[in-house]
C-alpha cells in the first residue's frame, strides 16, 4: 500500500515513520527544502532561529517514539541545559528564568 503525507513537520514525519514501519510505501511532500512546520530553522545575518520548540518538553514522548524503532534520542542528538533557560525582555529590563 502507498501513503502520501503532506508536510514534513514533526507530525508528518512521525506518521510517515510509523506507516513505513507497517510496510507502507510512504511519500512525504514538503514545500520547504528541509524539515517543515515546527522543525524548521530560519537563518538571517549569521543567526539561526528555531521555528519550533526552544526547550525540551515531555522527554518521555520522544523516548517512546525512538524506542518504537529500536533507538534512543541520544543516538541522534545531545541535549545541553541552558543557563538561564530563557530570558523575557520587558521595558524595564530582562528577567532571566533559571
Amino acid at each position: 500500500m502507498k501513503a502520501l503525507i503532506i508536510g514534513a513537520g514533526f507530525s508528518g514525519l512521525s506518521t510517515a515513520a510509523y506507516l513505513a514501519k507497517q510496510g507502507y510505501e510512504v511519500t512525504v511532500l514538503e514545500k520547504h527544502d528541509g524539515p517543515g512546520g515546527r522543525g524548521r530553522q530560519w537563518k538571517k545575518d549569521g543567526y539561526t532561529f528555531d521555528m519550533g520548540p526552544s526547550w525540551y518538553w515531555m522527554p518521555d514522548v520522544f523516548e517512546k517514539f525512538f524506542a518504537d524503532f529500536g533507538k534512543k534520542p541520544s543516538d541522534y542528538y545531545q541535549l545541553d541545559r541552558l543557563d538561564p533557560s530563557y530570558s523575557v525582555f520587558f521595558e524595564a529590563g530582562p528577567m532571566e528564568i533559571p
